[in-house]
């Protein structure tokens, strides 16, 4: 490499490494990924409120509040299996896993399931055979020596009693009345010695029957009379606005079921499904589709994403330290000692190395954070990634398109830092091709759903948009001929774009006065001077 080259390369990079806002933009994205991952549960847990709702149930057959209070304690009860089965997952031994998912001739069928998949018998089984401690007791013989203990999110709904002064006749009369004081705070009860205000009363009055689907009761027109009547001091706070409402659908639901069949083993044939798998064709005898793999098509779109924010703050940098060079006349310095060219490639691969730099920290740093961010769905998750990274070309290819997408926007953006004197003028140049920047990743999204399609095809050969295409198909197996086309394709259009740069950086390390409209550099491209 020339030497002067090297050494404004060198400089560049040494120079921007050091600076406060290098720094600033380095640290805040490995942190504001650490907010993200640890600050919600965090504040979850440490400001969790429990909920006190009292159930009022004044049917004739007075059982509607006991089923209602079952199916809060049965949701409880599945996320908590779910919590488990996640634990599971993440720690495993290897010998109860292939590839990134559970070996499941080998796990009894509670530990493979998830959420969604818990039964009305699952959840009782929890709650009557010892909670957590029977859970961990199936799940204990398939982990790890050293496991960390799973996080189970504490219950958020308590059900309380009816105030022994509260007249429960005088509820089915005028409720709202009754229950201001309680629900506004005004009055309290007193749970376990301590004064605590009732955040939601349900009452079920002695009309009430489950309702078909298109009746005004079931669309939320019913009356008051024929109507479980959710009271609160005014909308429901989210622990309590999906659980309870559930509940009280899952109640009657079962409940019209078992009158229509007469059996009350209905209920487990309602929980029956079609034995489905999804299968890809990609191993020679096909195989079961998993959450890997889910990840595995979602990652690309998410890094080309990426791969624009950091271009864009790279590109901003580059900018600005073009521009308070020449500010402060360091440029005239170096132009009287190396021509600007040797200048502008010197800086380019300079501010490339910080871009890199920048990057390759940053994902390093978020892999970090999600192993050592605890809770079992991170440890999952950061898993299936790193295995991502080693066994599939997402790694080659973020460095490659990275690299490209970097070149085709950093001679313009140099270019038009070399005009600027203020950073009004960094501003008022640099939007435009931000607004471009903006624009290629929401269109590149829009046909990454299919990425062995035309448009997505067309798209990875075109200038600008190829890069970032190209990223999103990354692991959909794209045909050689689109690879070699679309980096080519690039190749040449950065080739371009840097010749005329190179033919306008000669004459903006000079220029000075009001920054050039878009008019004047087509002109000055044109005429070279």
């Amino acid at each position: 490499m020339n030497k002067a080259i090297y050494l404004v390369a060198r400089h560049e990079f040494l120079e921007t490494v050091r600076t406060k806002s290098f720094i600033f933009s380095l640290a805040l994205i490995p942190a504001l990924l650490a907010l993200g991952l640890f600050v919600p549960g965090w504040l979850a847990s440490s400001t969790a409120v429990t909920r006190n709702v009292v159930i009022v149930d004044m049917t004739d057959n007075g059982t509607y509040g006991d089923r209602v209070a079952q199916e809060l304690e049965r949701a409880y009860a599945r996320k908590a299996l779910a919590s488990v089965t996640a634990h599971v997952r993440a720690y495993a031994l290897p010998d109860y896993k292939i590839d990134q998912s559970l070996d499941a001739e080998k796990l009894p069928s509670l530990l493979l399931k998830r959420h969604n998949d818990f039964t009305d018998r699952d959840a009782d089984a929890f709650l009557q055979n010892g909670g957590l401690t029977w859970a961990m007791a199936i799940a204990m013989p398939f982990l790890r020596p050293g496991s960390p203990p799973p996080t189970i999110e504490s219950k958020s709904i308590r059900l309380v009693d009816l105030p022994h002064n509260m007249d429960k006749a005088g509820l089915a009369d005028d409720p709202a009345s009754l229950l201001r004081p309680w629900l506004n705070g005004d009055r309290k009860l007193v749970i376990s010695g301590t004064e605590e205000r009732l955040h939601a009363a349900v009452i079920i009055p002695r009309g009430t029957n489950p309702a078909a689907p298109d009746s005004l009761g079931a669309l939320g027109y019913g009356s008051m009379a024929d109507s479980v009547q959710i009271w609160s001091d005014g909308p429901l706070s989210d622990s309590l606005s999906s659980r309870l409402p559930s509940a009280i659908d899952a109640a009657f639901r079962k409940d019209a079921l078992v009158a229509a069949a007469g059996n009350p083993e209905i209920l487990d044939h309602a929980g029956y499904r079609a034995p489905m798998l999804e299968l890809d064709i990609s191993a020679p005898e096909g195989r079961e589709v998993t959450p890997a793999d889910m990840i595995a098509r979602a990652l690309p779109r998410i890094l080309s994403f990426m791969l624009i924010y950091f271009l864009y703050i790279n590109m901003y940098m580059l900018m600005s330290n073009t521009m308070e060079e020449k500010a402060n006349r360091i440029i005239e310095v170096l132009v009287n000692s190396i021509t600007p060219n040797q200048l502008m490639v010197g800086k380019l691969l300079g501010s490339s190395l910080v871009a890199l730099t920048m990057f390759s920290f940053t994902v390093v740093t978020f892999m970090a954070i999600m192993l050592l961010a605890g809770g079992s769905m991170f440890v999952e998750f950061s898993g299936v990634i790193l295995g991502l990274l080693v066994n599939t070309p997402i790694l080659p290819a973020m460095l490659v398109y990275f690299v490209l997408g970097y070149f085709l926007f950093a001679g313009i953006f140099l270019t038009l830092g070399a005009f600027c004197e203020t950073a009004k003028d960094v501003q008022n140049l640099s939007t435009p091709v931000t607004l471009l920047m903006l624009v290629v990743p929401l269109v590149v999204w829009a046909f990454a759903d299919d990425p062995s399609g035309s448009g997505a095809r067309i798209l990875s050969w075109l200038p600008f948009f190829g890069p970032f295409m190209m990223m999103a198909r990354a692991t959909s197996d794209p045909q050689v001929a689109d690879i070699a086309g679309s980096i080519a394709v690039q190749i040449l259009t950065i080739g371009g774009l840097l010749w005329a740069s190179g033919k306008v950086f000669r004459i903006a390390v000079l220029f000075t006065g009001k920054a050039p409209k878009i008019g004047q550099l087509i002109r000055l491209l044109r005429t070279g001077g």
